[in-house]
């Protein structure tokens, strides 16, 4: 694999580079889902090391080189680069009914991983630079966020942090403020872009990373507009119910994509919309996992966010 490349964020990889040159420590990637923030980490991390110190990362040098080692599955394995996320089980291999990333990723704790993220950071890199990437940061806990606060406001002079969220209001305040905040943008290819790169519908709806070529995503996003369109209180509820069926129906096919495109609806409604959608959507997962009805869930979610949705504190 070579050096990893987002797909048509210019204006944010411009961005990146300015901040490279300054020596910002602490990044939040912000931007919906599926557009490629993951990848601009993995380029970023590859300028930051490559010994050409070009506006690109050369492919060629050592620092470079080592992308190529990159697992076909996406894993990445590199001694100054490293991930980490929420884990989907619990201790004893359950299922996570909210997936939280824990004071043990961070910090080192008794029992806890051994080769957490701050002492990591804290360690000497083999090239220039070491980069840590919180992917999801939304789902950092208050106890870890704390634990983890002077690492974030003061990372080592060798590190650098990525924090990987929908925006500074998917954060605990303290952790959106210690932050320099670079925004991605769903994708809408220009000229160059289809010149490099083959036409696909994925890239006009924004979800690069998810390169599928069906109607899918089409209709979830068609979903979520006509739903979140119904949640005014100046339209009946029954309105509301009605563009919530063809929601659950469009959730049934992707259970993936749909709440994270109301969390980016709710999210240009403003921070009190956004929490209220965020708090609506962690019950819909606590219910499901407890197998309460999937119909009678969304029905009280659709009720909640009716309720914020016109807020006048929104924007």
């Amino acid at each position: 694999m070579s050096v990893p490349r987002p797909i048509g964020q210019e204006a944010a990889l411009a961005t990146l580079r300015q901040l490279a040159a300054s020596g910002a420590r602490t990044l939040l990637f912000a931007g919906p889902d599926g557009v490629g923030r993951r990848t601009a980490a993995r380029w970023y991390a590859a300028l930051l090391n490559c010994r050409e110190r070009g506006a690109e990362p050369c492919g060629t040098c050592p620092a470079c080189r080592a992308w190529r080692d990159v697992d076909d599955d996406g894993t990445v394995s590199l001694q100054d680069y490293r991930e980490i996320e929420a884990p989907t089980t619990t201790r004893d291999g359950r299922p996570s009914r909210r997936p939280l990333i824990t004071i043990e990723q961070l910090v080192h704790r008794q029992d806890g991983d051994p080769d957490p993220l701050g002492p990591w950071l804290a360690r000497p890199p083999t090239e220039r630079l070491r980069v840590g990437v919180i992917d999801g940061a939304s789902e950092l806990g208050e106890a870890a966020a704390n634990a983890f606060l002077k690492t974030l406001e003061e990372p080592p002079p060798h590190a650098r942090i990525v924090l990987i969220a929908p925006g500074p209001d998917a954060l605990l305040p303290t952790v959106a403020s210690r932050c320099t905040v670079v925004r991605f943008v769903p994708v809408t290819p220009d000229a160059d872009t289809w010149r490099r790169h083959h036409p696909h519908p994925a890239l006009r709806l924004g979800r690069p990373a998810q390169l599928r070529d069906d109607e899918a995503t089409g209709e979830a996003r068609r979903a979520v507009a006509a739903f979140t369109a119904a949640l005014s209180s100046r339209h009946p509820l029954g309105r509301t119910f009605a563009a919530l069926s063809d929601l659950q129906a469009a959730w049934e096919a992707d259970q993936d994509l749909i709440p994270g495109l109301l969390r980016e609806a709710a999210r240009g409604r403003g921070a009190v919309v956004y929490a209220a959608c965020d708090a609506a959507l962690e019950r819909l997962e606590q219910a499901t996992a407890s197998y309460v009805h999937r119909g009678l869930t969304l029905k009280r979610m659709a009720l909640a966010l009716r309720e914020v949705w016109d807020d006048p504190e929104r924007g």
